[in-house]
């Protein structure tokens, strides 16, 4: 009875919360998982209140609330015994400290009210369970190694190296079209290729492409349109021709054209896309895709349908009759989601619902699908576990899913900021230059009009020694939230404007040469960066700066004129409030050490390896300080934390990745490449479209 009483209500709850959210149908994002969740969470809930109640009954309220404290008091404890000599711990001297006087308060005051039994655990025995606890703690905190002998950046670097090498093999596995057909049906669960298939692979050899087999990206955008009818898929793009910021290239007779938008910046970024697709265009069936013209992907769908979509297109139906009566069942079971294209009705969709969408896009049981991280102070380790080494970003197509970091929400401008622009909450056949792993939208290499840097050949021995980053203040788009979260804005904070008392975990040396070993330690921020050549500043594109928001960030940080990025050695790059950061592939061909911290993912995102083409930094920015001192070397620069450093830089490595990302984006993200890619694309996504694309496919003769 109890879990139903709270069952009612949440779902009370749960469907006026999504009739909040502009343009969402109330029962979207709630299914059989919920429920159970729900009830489940109402037996617990339930059986602990009654329990709770029986207690106090029994005894008084400052028993359970004390049984309570200590409980929480000892796990934190011993979870910071576990830290300890990591980035999160460094001194096990805090936390045996702590749970010494958890333990004597608790004894204390089950001593002073009698309690002889503790949840049916006599005293005697909770007594030497906390006795032992504490002597393994501290034989653990102190018998644990104190230093690192290899440095994780070192490791990170050579098994980088590794894996950038099998990428490529495996990515170059097809030497012949017989090769390429086998590799496709292989990576394709026996799926035939494209219809003018080999003409693809002829042209893919005659721009001499490197990557002739990876495209995976391609696959995971369009595979959720396998099972969705090609009518709806149909219905969707005349939806997107009336909308706006969206262009419409018609693609017949063997040639590309566009429908001509007004603003110029709009109809370059149209007429470079047909001027590719014209290559290729002869080889294309008649179709017509609509790009979005704006820098924020537009798509978002809740995992829910998504999911549905994509079971059924993984159905076997390219060779049975039965498997395709099957597929049939469960398409017409996906396409039971009711598409009803809605866009926003307002001018932006606020922050705080923007947020809430996106985590009805993770699946269900994910930290972010939860709700948002509540604690906006304090570093959410959780959030950053599985894609890390300690504080080095290891995974980095994992730290581009925000679904198992919550406090991402309140870290980036992209969340923090409103979504000003048109959101879709339906599959929608809508082709985009970036988005968020949350979103839908299909990948297309488009051009960058707004890319500024240009490369003046220097050599990377002869520029500053600076890692650089400036970046506009964008005051149109700021929020109470945005000033306080903003990515941006905790970066300058970081290298400019830390209070006095602010503290970093930074891996420094200890000794030197062969006896190096390295410990993290807790330093003063304002320390660390007196020994590290940073460079943030924000510039103001605002003639006036007359807002309250401009005037805030005027006097916390001040604005500075713009300076030329190149001319520096190490090169921040951050996203902007929109979309990833527009320079990146130009700075790869600088001879400057590309520093990338993004959530964003680009057509070329699966082609760049971290710590072989960039540096990759985690956007809260915690092992900043660390990874540079990794490169650039602390010796010589004075002292920290009460001694002179002696580590020198790995200034070699630091050539060797912007030697190796600067020949990367010359082989294999060229304008040639991005002609492969689209005409890739295009042969699949004109497949999907045809009413017969279960029969059609490219077939070697023998």
């Amino acid at each position: 009875m109890t879990s139903l009483a709270a069952l009612f209500p949440w779902l009370i709850t749960r469907l006026f919360h999504h009739r909040g959210i502009i343009g969402h149908q109330p029962f979207r994002g709630i299914g059989s998982l919920y429920f159970f969740d729900t009830l489940s969470s109402g037996i617990f809930g339930g059986a602990l209140i009654i329990s709770t109640a029986l207690m106090i009954c029994d005894s008084s309220p400052l028993e359970p609330t004390a049984i309570a404290t200590f409980v929480t008091g000892i796990l934190a404890s011993v979870q910071n015994v576990l830290w300890v000599e990591t980035y999160e711990q460094t001194s096990a001297s805090q936390p045996l400290v702590v749970l010494c006087l958890v333990s004597a308060g608790f004894t204390i005051f089950i001593y002073a009210n009698n309690m002889r039994t503790i949840v049916f655990v006599k005293r005697v025995v909770l007594l030497l369970l906390l006795v032992s606890l504490i002597a393994a703690s501290t034989t653990y905190g102190l018998l644990k190694q104190k230093t690192i002998t290899r440095h994780p950046v070192d490791d990170l670097v050579y098994k980088s190296r590794i894996e950038a090498d099998r990428w490529l093999r495996h990515a170059t596995v097809s030497t012949t079209l017989k090769l390429a057909v086998a590799e496709y049906k292989d990576r394709h669960h026996g799926r035939d290729p494209p219809q003018h298939f080999d003409k693809w692979f002829e042209f893919a050899r005659q721009r001499k492409s490197v990557v002739i087999d990876r495209f995976d990206q391609i696959e995971k955008d369009v595979f959720p349109f396998w099972g969705m009818k090609q009518q709806k898929i149909r219905d969707g793009l005349e939806f997107l021709k009336s909308q706006p910021d969206i262009g419409i290239i018609e693609i017949a007779g063997g040639k590309a054209t566009h429908n001509e938008p007004s603003d110029p910046s709009q109809k370059m970024i149209l007429d470079d896309t047909v001027s590719m697709i014209n290559t290729f265009a002869e080889h294309l069936p008649s179709m017509s895709i609509a790009i979005n013209l704006e820098e924020r992907p537009r798509v978002l769908v809740p995992w829910d349908d998504v999911h549905r979509y994509r079971m059924a297109g993984s159905k076997p139906g390219f060779q049975l009759l039965s498997g395709r009566l099957h597929r049939r069942e469960i398409l017409e079971s996906a396409d039971a989601v009711k598409l009803n294209p809605k866009a926003v009705d307002l001018p932006y969709v606020s922050a705080q619902k923007f947020r809430q969408l996106q985590a009805l896009a993770c699946p269900p049981g994910s930290p972010s699908r939860g709700g948002v991280h509540w604690d906006v102070r304090g570093f959410c380790s959780s959030c950053t576990l599985p894609h890390s080494k300690e504080q080095f970003l290891q995974d980095w197509e994992m730290s581009l899913d925000p679904c198992h970091q919550p406090d991402i929400f309140n870290l980036h401008d992209f969340h923090t900021t409103p979504h000003r622009f048109e959101l879709y909450q339906d599959l929608l056949p809508l082709f985009s230059r970036s988005k968020t792993a949350s979103f839908n939208d299909i990948l297309l290499p488009l051009m960058r009009p707004d890319a500024s840097l240009e490369d003046d050949g220097k050599a990377l021995g002869i520029k500053s020694e600076t890692v650089f980053w400036q970046g506009d203040s964008n005051v149109e788009a700021l929020t109470h939230q945005s000033l306080h979260g903003s990515h941006r804005h905790r970066l300058v904070h970081l290298g400019n404007n830390a209070s006095a008392g602010d503290e970093v975990p930074v891996l420094l040396g200890i000794g030197s040469g062969k006896d190096s070993r390295f410990r993290y330690e807790h330093t003063r921020i304002r320390d660390a960066n007196s020994v590290m050549p940073f460079q943030f500043s924000l510039t103001r594109s605002a003639e006036n700066c007359d807002d309250a928001n401009c005037q805030l960030l005027q006097q916390e940080f001040g604005f500075e004129p713009p300076s030329r990025a190149l001319d520096n050695r190490y090169i921040m790059l951050l996203d902007t409030a929109d979309g990833p950061p527009p320079d990146l592939v130009r700075t790869l061909r600088s001879n400057s050490v590309p520093l990338l911290s993004t959530i964003f993912q680009e057509w070329y995102t699966e082609r760049l390896m971290p710590w072989v083409h960039f540096i990759p930094i985690d956007f809260r920015f915690h092992g900043l300080h660390s990874t540079m001192a990794y490169f650039i070397g602390l010796k010589g620069r004075g002292s920290l934390n009460g001694r002179e450093q002696l580590t020198e830089g790995r200034l070699e490595d630091a050539f060797w990745i912007a030697e190796q990302g600067r020949k990367w984006a010359d082989k294999a993200m060229r304008r040639e490449d991005m002609e492969t890619y689209l005409f890739r694309q295009l042969l699949e996504w004109g497949r999907v479209i045809q009413d017969d694309r279960d029969e059609l496919g490219f077939v070697l003769k023998d």
